[in-house]
């Protein structure tokens, strides 16, 4: 059994990235893919301040049921999807996928012989894709478990430029969006990187 990590290219007409700009404000991640006749149906676990808000303005080809004041799940009942085709059809087991940019990082479960018909599939599509990680698969408790404010903090950071050099924004400018001082953002967002280096090194806590 092997588990990969492979990064591809964010298709055009991808309701995924049409739903990341809906969702803008809202950590998004997928949480499940199946194939029914020529369609995908996805299960998408999307976390925000505001969710109530976000589920009311959900596209028609999407359900969504909060879960708390901050958590939902939506299922996207149609989507056509040319990456999730080529990945079930090559005998793979879809277990996250997750949105970054114009690029999506897959999750899989497969053995040899499926990671080699996902190899060629891949190849077919003409899709621009990276091997992020293949190996055995890490136990879920010596995974770093990242919290959702500490997401919500990494990927607001990252998105006003806090980690380009030069940077876009200051410490301070961007604890006063999150109203906290910059000492306490300054922790968070140190704490949140350490646990996104562990994870990606596959180290344990």
């Amino acid at each position: 059994m092997l588990e990969v990590q492979i990064k591809t290219s964010l298709p055009e007409s991808c309701v995924l990235g049409a739903l990341n700009e809906i969702l803008s404000q809202a950590i998004m991640e997928v949480e499940g893919l199946t194939k029914v006749n020529n369609e995908i149906k996805g299960l998408l676990n999307v976390r925000a301040r505001k969710i109530e808000d976000l589920i009311q303005n959900l596209p028609s080809y999407c359900e969504g049921i909060s879960l708390s004041s901050k958590e939902a799940k939506v299922l996207v009942k149609e989507h056509t999807c040319l990456l999730a085709h080529s990945i079930i059809a090559s005998g793979c087991l879809i277990t996250k996928a997750t949105l970054d940019g114009r690029e999506i990082i897959w999750n899989v479960i497969c053995d040899d012989e499926s990671f080699l018909q996902l190899m060629k599939n891949l190849e077919e599509t003409e899709v621009n894709f990276e091997i992020l990680y293949k190996g055995k698969p890490v136990e879920s408790g010596k995974k770093s478990k990242i919290t959702y404010r500490e997401e919500e903090i990494l990927k607001i950071a990252l998105e006003k430029g806090f980690f380009d050099f030069p940077k876009k924004i200051k410490l301070e400018e961007l604890a006063e969006i999150f109203g906290i001082a910059p000492s306490t953002l300054s922790e968070i967002l140190r704490r949140g990187q350490k646990k996104v280096l562990k994870s990606y090194f596959r180290l344990e806590t």
